[in-house]
């Protein structure tokens, strides 16, 4: 029998870890989890996870420091790497451009959501993402203005709502 697959996840918030850690080991992910980036990069560089999760405002330095740290090293670069955002800025797909991250998505997300991001990125042969729009999961553009400073606010499943920080419209996005 294959082992299952290990997700390191990287979060400061106890609640979001206990949220995603069971969400994934509900799907028959292994988790292990760290609450800074040092301790992330320690256990990444140990423990050579199939998959990182990383929220970008951790305590000690940024999740796309950590990803770039992870992108960089010869022993876990081939890591796939989910960053957790609080918003779907335009500057959020350049980022994790730079940094080759997989992909991210916003935050406040359902649990679930994050175990869809994990296996499309799981999924996929590329080692990093061609472009930054190929990083984007889940991102709409303000209908009102069409500005891409937009956040997820909250998730009633299956719908998810979002507020353009420039016009400040709020809309729904029910998911398939």
């Amino acid at each position: 029998m294959t082992p299952a697959q290990l997700i390191l996840l990287v979060d400061d918030i106890p609640d979001h870890i206990g949220r995603y850690e069971a969400a994934l080991c509900d799907c028959g992910y292994r988790v292990e989890t760290a609450q800074t980036g040092e301790a992330g990069l320690a256990l990444a560089r140990r423990l050579l996870p199939d998959c990182a999760i990383i929220d970008v405002r951790l305590p000690d330095m940024s999740g796309w420091d950590l990803c770039a740290d992870l992108k960089t090293a010869d022993e876990t670069r081939a890591i796939p790497v989910v960053i957790l955002t609080p918003e779907a800025a335009r500057s959020y797909a350049d980022d994790s451009s730079r940094v080759r991250c997989d992909a991210w998505i916003t935050q406040p997300t359902m649990a679930i959501d994050l175990v869809r991001a994990v296996r499309h990125v799981l999924a996929q042969d590329d080692e990093a993402p061609r472009s930054p729009e190929d990083a984007v999961i889940g991102v709409v553009a303000c209908p009102a203005c069409a500005s891409d400073e937009v956040r997820a606010t909250i998730r009633v499943n299956p719908v998810q709502y979002y507020s353009c920080r420039r016009c400040g419209h709020v809309w729904r996005v029910e998911a398939l």
